[in-house]
């Protein structure tokens, strides 16, 4: 037993061991995740890199920590959230798309229109910075029976997007359909399953909305929440009335604004400049703010134009037209200062050059030149060749002493003919040329080539801006069909054999409705616009009619000159590429119908 003495001595010498030896052996660390040990070997392990997107992310929640951020900066209240709406275009990066709606969110807007979002970093940072996304599902320029065929497969995506946008307060609006065939009433099934879904699966408040190209005979206006009209390069506050007076289904415009041509220089009386962009935007939202009641929403058309990394517009930048209010390099135009005065109540008077005067007297069309050109020299032709105005009143009045004419060689001569044959090829030329400016004026174009390459459509959009190039190509193309015709007669002629004088005058005379139906569309070229769109597709269908009497007189004709038996010349001769032709349009309509009828109402009622 140890004396008071030692054990104080012993308790002395553990005092002065040193540390290491006055402890107790330590615990292994804890792997599992518990205690102390185990906080502190965590920390010892460096964290893991943020991804480009987290770090915009984080730029976001900085920004929106910041109460003076976004408040507003101007004297002026800034526009309603539902005004202040922009198409955006999402680039593929995450990082780069958080980016843009940080910037979007900072020039003052709202509402953003766009695709389908499936990057949830994306969809958190809308809804953090309180953006409100109308996403439009890919689904575009269909007719009605197309929709109805798609309706489980769309249907399959939009509960996948309904799904992924539940957890955030920014996605609340689908777009079911943009630019598709709303005239015709069977697309109404589609659009009511499709509101179901949401109805039944959709977060609490969620929309559906589509857009429409057409206002007076749009047929499915009732199923969804909101109607979308686009607007761009045309009045938006007419559009809205014109839509309010026919339908009870509230109405927002899906594009406002007002297109740029690259390189074009000027004021704002000068079309296609910046300045005119701009100050027809400031325009447009003194006049939506006036309205009553006020349009569901509005966005502005649009964000940045395209680029190698962005879509294009095929209804709209394929014409060589840019509407962003930021260039495909980055750089702001005057109508981003526009915008964001408004948005954000900063400004909303601004300064422009209005440039030199633009003169108010009309161009003329060059198709309208070079039409009544040719029928002076119709009329020239007629007057100095003794032989065509003797061969005129027996064509139309003594078909027997025409044909006795061209029989005997008392027919016109093989260059006067194809002098007649080249005013009748331009004729061809300036109805074609004419027919397919005034569709252009429509979206039936677009949606026609919707499919192609965007090279091919630029070119074709291109060529409708250059009017005689496109009505020497026609005239090429109908002279080629011309020569085609001369070709058959020899065939069908055989050893009777035929002169090169006698067929082209069979190929040419029997066409001369034509000339008429050229100066027709002279008319339509200077008619109101609406009007001629209207008409354009009749002048196709009388052109077909022609095309199908003159083949049929052509044959019969032959037979008299030659003593070709009717039954080649006529049912041969004519019948069989009538039949064939005939065989080929019921195949279309039989293949193509549904597409043929949607062309048919964007030319006749959008």
């Amino acid at each position: 037993m140890l004396t008071p003495s030692a054990f104080r001595l012993l308790a002395l010498l553990l005092l002065a061991a040193p540390p290491a030896l006055a402890q107790a052996p330590a615990a292994p660390p804890d792997t599992a995740g518990g205690g102390a040990d185990s906080a502190r070997v965590r920390t010892d392990v460096p964290a893991a890199p943020q991804t480009p997107a987290q770090q915009a992310l984080a730029r976001v929640r900085a920004a929106v920590a910041d109460s003076s951020a976004f408040a507003p900066v101007g004297p002026h209240a800034p526009l309603p959230a539902a005004l202040a709406g922009v198409v955006w275009a999402a680039p593929p990066d995450a990082a780069a798309a958080v980016d843009d709606l940080l910037a979007i969110r900072r020039a003052g807007a709202r509402s953003v229109r766009t695709g389908l979002v499936e990057d949830p970093i994306v969809l958190e940072a809308a809804t953090l910075l309180g953006l409100s996304l109308w996403q439009d599902l890919p689904v575009e320029n269909l007719p009605a029976p197309f929709l109805v065929a798609r309706t489980r497969e769309v249907a399959g995506v939009l509960a996948e997007a309904l799904d992924r946008a539940r957890p955030y307060a920014a996605a609340r609006h689908f777009g079911l359909a943009q630019g598709s065939d709303t005239s015709d009433r069977r697309a109404r099934a589609y659009f009511e399953a499709l509101t179901a879904l949401v109805r039944e699966r959709g977060a609490p408040g969620t929309q559906t909305y589509y857009t429409s190209r057409f206002i007076g005979d749009d047929r499915a206006g009732r199923t969804v929440d909101v109607v979308l009209l686009d607007a761009r390069d045309r009045d938006p506050v007419a559009a809205l009335r014109a839509w309010r007076a026919r339908h009870e289904t509230p109405v927002g415009l899906a594009s406002v604004g007002a297109g740029v041509r690259p390189g074009r220089g000027g004021g704002w009386r000068t079309p296609g400049s910046e300045a005119a962009q701009g100050r027809a935007l400031e325009t447009a939202f003194n006049e939506l703010g006036a309205v009553q009641p006020a349009p569901a929403v509005a966005f502005v058309y649009r964000w940045r134009d395209a680029t190698d990394a962005l879509p294009q517009d095929p209804s709209a930048e394929v014409a060589g037209t840019r509407f962003g209010l930021l260039a495909e390099s980055g750089e702001p135009r005057p109508a981003l200062d526009v915008a964001s005065g408004f948005w954000s109540g900063s400004q909303r008077v601004f300064a422009f050059d209005a440039g030199a005067p633009v003169s108010r007297v009309p161009g003329v069309s060059p198709v309208l030149l070079l039409g009544w050109g040719l029928v002076l020299g119709l009329g020239v032709l007629y007057a100095t060749v003794p032989r065509m105005g003797a061969l005129v009143p027996r064509y139309f009045g003594r078909r027997d002493l025409y044909r006795d004419a061209v029989k005997r060689g008392f027919d016109l001569s093989v260059s006067e003919t194809s002098g007649l044959a080249a005013l009748l090829a331009f004729s061809a030329g300036v109805v074609g040329a004419s027919t397919l400016r005034a569709l252009g004026r429509t979206d039936t174009l677009s949606a026609a080539t919707a499919g192609w390459p965007a090279g091919a459509q630029d070119r074709l959009i291109a060529l409708i801006g250059q009017p005689l190039v496109l009505v020497l190509l026609l005239a090429l193309g109908y002279g080629a069909w011309l020569l085609l015709n001369v070709v058959w007669l020899n065939v069908l002629a055989g050893r009777r054999r035929i002169r090169p004088g006698q067929a082209l005058s069979l190929a040419v005379w029997c066409r001369w409705a034509w000339l008429p139906l050229m100066v027709v569309a002279l008319v339509l070229a200077s008619v109101d616009a609406g009007l001629a769109t209207v008409l354009a597709p009749t002048l196709l269908v009388v052109a077909v009619l022609i095309e199908v009497v003159a083949g049929y007189r052509m044959a019969w004709d032959l037979q008299s000159i030659k003593a070709v038996p009717p039954t080649r010349a006529v049912l041969f001769g004519f019948g069989l590429p009538f039949v064939l032709a005939l065989g080929g349009l019921v195949w279309v309509a039989l293949v193509s119908r549904d597409e043929a009828a949607f062309l048919w109402h964007l030319a006749t009622r959008a």
